[in-house]
Protein backbone atom coordinates (compact mmCIF):
# COMPACT_ATOMS: atom_id res chain seq x y z
CA UNK A 1 0.00 0.00 0.00
CA UNK A 2 1.73 3.28 -1.12
CA UNK A 3 2.39 5.87 2.02
CA UNK A 4 0.16 8.56 1.87
CA UNK A 5 1.91 11.61 0.93
CA UNK A 6 2.46 14.71 4.41
CA UNK A 7 0.15 17.40 3.92
CA UNK A 8 2.22 20.09 3.68
CA UNK A 9 1.87 23.11 6.53
CA UNK A 10 1.55 26.74 5.63
CA UNK A 11 3.37 29.24 8.04
CA UNK A 12 3.22 32.66 8.40
CA UNK A 13 6.63 35.18 7.97
CA UNK A 14 6.31 37.16 11.24
CA UNK A 15 8.93 40.23 11.40
CA UNK A 16 11.32 41.07 13.84
CA UNK A 17 9.52 43.28 16.71
CA UNK A 18 11.78 46.44 15.36
CA UNK A 19 10.49 45.69 11.97
CA UNK A 20 6.79 46.10 12.83
CA UNK A 21 6.24 42.43 14.07
CA UNK A 22 3.89 41.97 10.90
CA UNK A 23 2.97 39.51 8.36
CA UNK A 24 5.39 39.20 5.39
CA UNK A 25 3.88 36.25 3.18
CA UNK A 26 4.02 32.60 4.05
CA UNK A 27 6.27 29.24 3.53
CA UNK A 28 5.15 25.61 2.82
CA UNK A 29 7.36 22.72 5.24
CA UNK A 30 6.75 19.74 5.73
CA UNK A 31 6.87 19.94 9.71
CA UNK A 32 6.54 23.47 11.66
CA UNK A 33 10.50 22.44 12.98
CA UNK A 34 11.49 22.12 9.88
CA UNK A 35 11.58 25.79 9.06
CA UNK A 36 14.12 26.65 11.86
CA UNK A 37 17.38 27.72 10.60
CA UNK A 38 16.14 28.77 6.66
CA UNK A 39 17.26 31.90 4.84
CA UNK A 40 14.68 34.15 3.60
CA UNK A 41 15.24 36.88 1.44
CA UNK A 42 12.73 39.69 0.66
CA UNK A 43 12.32 43.12 -0.21
CA UNK A 44 12.76 46.07 1.04
CA UNK A 45 9.46 47.44 -0.10
CA UNK A 46 7.73 44.56 1.41
CA UNK A 47 9.47 44.63 4.68
CA UNK A 48 9.25 48.39 5.22
CA UNK A 49 6.43 49.39 2.97
CA UNK A 50 8.38 52.05 1.30
CA UNK A 51 8.58 52.65 -2.27
CA UNK A 52 11.62 54.80 -1.45
CA UNK A 53 13.71 51.54 -0.64
CA UNK A 54 13.82 49.29 -3.70
CA UNK A 55 16.96 48.94 -4.11
CA UNK A 56 17.30 47.22 -1.27
CA UNK A 57 16.66 43.24 -0.05
CA UNK A 58 16.51 42.37 3.46
CA UNK A 59 17.95 38.69 4.58
CA UNK A 60 15.95 36.48 7.34
CA UNK A 61 16.30 33.34 9.33
CA UNK A 62 13.34 31.61 11.03
CA UNK A 63 14.51 31.29 14.37
CA UNK A 64 11.30 29.97 15.91
CA UNK A 65 7.99 28.72 14.96
CA UNK A 66 4.19 27.08 15.80
CA UNK A 67 1.73 25.92 14.28
CA UNK A 68 0.98 28.86 12.34
CA UNK A 69 3.83 31.17 12.29
CA UNK A 70 7.41 31.52 11.16
CA UNK A 71 8.95 34.18 13.46
CA UNK A 72 11.97 35.99 11.94
CA UNK A 73 15.85 37.06 12.68
CA UNK A 74 17.04 40.00 10.61
CA UNK A 75 20.32 38.44 9.03
CA UNK A 76 20.98 41.25 6.76
CA UNK A 77 21.01 43.46 4.06
CA UNK A 78 22.36 44.40 0.48
CA UNK A 79 21.65 47.18 -2.20
CA UNK A 80 20.88 45.48 -5.52
CA UNK A 81 23.60 45.06 -7.88
CA UNK A 82 21.89 47.38 -10.88
CA UNK A 83 21.39 49.99 -7.63
CA UNK A 84 25.17 49.60 -7.21
CA UNK A 85 25.97 49.64 -10.83
CA UNK A 86 24.50 53.07 -11.37
CA UNK A 87 26.54 54.66 -9.10
CA UNK A 88 29.33 53.54 -10.52
CA UNK A 89 29.30 55.39 -13.71
CA UNK A 90 32.39 56.84 -16.26
CA UNK A 91 34.94 58.89 -14.69
CA UNK A 92 34.38 58.02 -10.96
CA UNK A 93 35.76 55.71 -8.37
CA UNK A 94 34.91 53.80 -5.82
CA UNK A 95 36.19 53.21 -2.35
CA UNK A 96 35.02 50.67 -0.10
CA UNK A 97 35.16 49.67 3.35
CA UNK A 98 34.73 46.12 4.78
CA UNK A 99 35.06 46.29 8.46
CA UNK A 100 33.61 43.72 10.98
CA UNK A 101 32.30 45.47 14.53
CA UNK A 102 30.30 45.18 17.12
CA UNK A 103 26.94 46.64 18.60
CA UNK A 104 26.40 47.61 22.43
CA UNK A 105 24.03 44.59 22.71
CA UNK A 106 27.54 42.35 21.78
CA UNK A 107 26.24 41.18 18.09
CA UNK A 108 29.00 41.22 15.09
CA UNK A 109 27.89 42.57 11.94
CA UNK A 110 30.01 42.94 8.91
CA UNK A 111 29.38 46.15 7.29
CA UNK A 112 30.25 46.70 3.70
CA UNK A 113 30.20 50.33 2.48
CA UNK A 114 30.86 52.01 -0.53
CA UNK A 115 31.88 56.22 -1.51
CA UNK A 116 31.50 57.67 -4.90
CA UNK A 117 33.61 60.59 -5.89
CA UNK A 118 35.65 61.49 -9.24
CA UNK A 119 38.62 60.36 -9.96
CA UNK A 120 40.84 60.54 -6.56
CA UNK A 121 44.47 59.21 -5.74
CA UNK A 122 44.71 56.20 -3.71
CA UNK A 123 45.70 58.29 -0.67
CA UNK A 124 42.37 60.52 -0.80
CA UNK A 125 40.86 57.01 -0.72
CA UNK A 126 42.52 55.41 2.14
CA UNK A 127 41.83 58.55 3.80
CA UNK A 128 38.27 58.30 3.46
CA UNK A 129 38.10 54.50 4.59
CA UNK A 130 39.59 55.44 7.55
CA UNK A 131 37.31 58.29 8.30
CA UNK A 132 34.35 55.93 7.42
CA UNK A 133 35.58 53.25 9.76
CA UNK A 134 36.41 56.00 12.30
CA UNK A 135 32.92 57.15 12.12
CA UNK A 136 31.03 53.71 12.18
CA UNK A 137 33.63 52.15 15.21
CA UNK A 138 32.08 55.41 17.05
CA UNK A 139 28.57 55.33 16.07
CA UNK A 140 27.68 51.54 16.48
CA UNK A 141 28.91 50.96 20.61
CA UNK A 142 26.06 53.86 20.78
CA UNK A 143 23.11 51.48 19.74
CA UNK A 144 21.66 47.93 19.69
CA UNK A 145 21.64 46.22 16.81
CA UNK A 146 18.12 46.84 15.86
CA UNK A 147 18.32 50.54 16.60
CA UNK A 148 21.79 50.52 14.43
CA UNK A 149 20.03 48.99 11.54
CA UNK A 150 17.25 51.59 11.58
CA UNK A 151 19.66 54.12 11.70
CA UNK A 152 21.68 52.81 8.66
CA UNK A 153 18.20 52.89 6.98
CA UNK A 154 18.04 56.55 7.51
CA UNK A 155 19.06 58.68 5.02
CA UNK A 156 19.92 61.29 7.33
CA UNK A 157 22.52 58.99 8.57
CA UNK A 158 23.79 58.49 5.41
CA UNK A 159 23.96 62.04 4.54
CA UNK A 160 25.48 63.06 7.69
CA UNK A 161 28.55 60.39 7.16
CA UNK A 162 28.57 62.09 3.38
CA UNK A 163 29.19 65.75 4.64
CA UNK A 164 32.01 64.43 7.26
CA UNK A 165 33.99 63.07 4.32
CA UNK A 166 33.20 65.92 2.07
CA UNK A 167 35.96 67.82 4.36
CA UNK A 168 38.28 65.87 3.08
CA UNK A 169 37.11 64.64 -0.82
CA UNK A 170 33.49 66.11 -2.69
CA UNK A 171 31.26 62.88 -2.53
CA UNK A 172 28.94 61.97 -4.86
CA UNK A 173 27.41 59.10 -2.97
CA UNK A 174 27.82 56.77 0.17
CA UNK A 175 25.81 53.73 0.76
CA UNK A 176 25.94 50.74 3.06
CA UNK A 177 26.12 48.43 0.54
CA UNK A 178 25.70 45.19 2.79
CA UNK A 179 25.75 44.12 6.49
CA UNK A 180 25.94 40.71 7.53
CA UNK A 181 25.32 39.34 10.90
CA UNK A 182 28.08 37.14 11.88
CA UNK A 183 26.29 36.16 15.52
CA UNK A 184 25.19 32.50 14.92
CA UNK A 185 21.47 32.39 15.27
CA UNK A 186 21.57 30.01 18.30
CA UNK A 187 23.59 33.04 20.36
CA UNK A 188 20.55 35.62 19.06
CA UNK A 189 17.99 32.81 20.87
CA UNK A 190 19.65 32.79 23.82
CA UNK A 191 20.27 37.11 24.07
CA UNK A 192 16.55 37.21 23.49
CA UNK A 193 15.79 34.94 26.16
CA UNK A 194 17.96 36.72 28.39
CA UNK A 195 16.59 39.90 27.37
CA UNK A 196 12.97 38.62 28.20
CA UNK A 197 13.62 37.19 31.53
CA UNK A 198 15.69 40.26 32.92
CA UNK A 199 12.53 42.05 31.70
CA UNK A 200 10.22 40.21 33.57
CA UNK A 201 12.48 40.41 36.69
CA UNK A 202 11.73 44.62 36.71
CA UNK A 203 8.33 44.72 35.87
Amino acid sequence: MPKAKKVKVWLKLISPEFLGKKELGEIPVNEPEAAIGRRITLSAIDVLNDFNKYYLKFYFKVGKVDNQNAYLYFDGLECTRDYIARMIRRRVDRTDLVCDLETKDGIKLRIKTITVTRRVPSSIRTKIRKKVLEILSEEIKKYTMEEFILKTLSDDFKNSIALTIKKIYPVRNFEFRKIEVKTPLEVLLKKEKEKQELKAKTQ
